[in-house]
């Protein structure tokens, strides 16, 4: 059996997305709703059978599903590689750390330069734009994820969807929407951060948290 359920699509991929090392999961159908290819784009962690090995374990497990390895179709970010390898230290959990913010007006446009650290380099991205207040914090995280795309050699992309500040159990959170687009198509991901003592650097905070997961294949 390789069909899916009506609904399963969406729960099918998102589980796929877990496996460890997978980046993005795309589930082909055929005319008849039977699976006729899945797509993995994944890190340098693993390689290509541990990871099919995987996907057809939890198809099986959580969906019933029954898939030929030779349809699981697996691209990597880079090659797998072994322990002391670039790969290694990549995976290692060193994250970027936001290091400043500097905003400029330049009449009745605002311009926001982003610094972050990542593995000894400083990383900088820019946004300019109209200074209204709301578009101020859309320009903090445009120029955070400037920063972070000028280190990616990957050929990602992230697109700002969607930035606000709530008032959650009496505290201030930053709430950010990101899609990635990567060559399976796009992902939608969501960070947030409390807003402790400044709202620019919460902003930073909650857009490294959305895409904090994809950081070690990424970059």
């Amino acid at each position: 059996m390789s069909k899916l359920g009506a609904g399963q699509l969406n729960r099918c991929e998102e589980m796929l997305r877990g496996i460890p090392d997978v980046v993005s999961a795309r589930v082909v159908l055929d005319g008849e709703g039977s699976i006729s290819q899945i797509r993995i784009l994944a890190g340098a962690e693993r390689n290509a059978a541990s990871i099919a090995a995987d996907v057809v374990a939890g198809l099986k497990k959580n969906f019933g599903v029954d898939i030929d390895p030779a349809n699981i179709i697996i691209t990597h970010l880079q090659e797998p590689a072994g322990e002391g390898s670039e790969a290694t230290a990549l995976s290692s959990g060193e994250r970027p750390r936001f290091v400043g913010l500097n905003m400029s007006s330049k009449g009745n446009k605002i311009e926001v330069r982003v610094e972050l650290s990542n593995r000894g380099k400083i990383l900088s991205g820019v946004a300019v734009g109209p200074a209204s207040a709301r578009n101020r914090r859309r320009l903090i995280a445009q120029a955070m994820l400037s920063a972070l795309e000028s280190e990616s050699e990957s050929g990602y992309s992230f697109i700002l969807e969607d930035l606000t500040v709530v008032t959650l159990a009496g505290k201030q959170v930053a709430l950010v929407a990101v899609s990635l687009l990567s060559p399976l198509g796009e992902e939608f991901l969501t960070g947030s951060a409390v807003v402790d003592e400044e709202e620019p650097e919460a902003i930073v905070k909650a857009t490294l948290d959305a895409i904090n997961r994809r950081l070690s294949v990424l970059m």
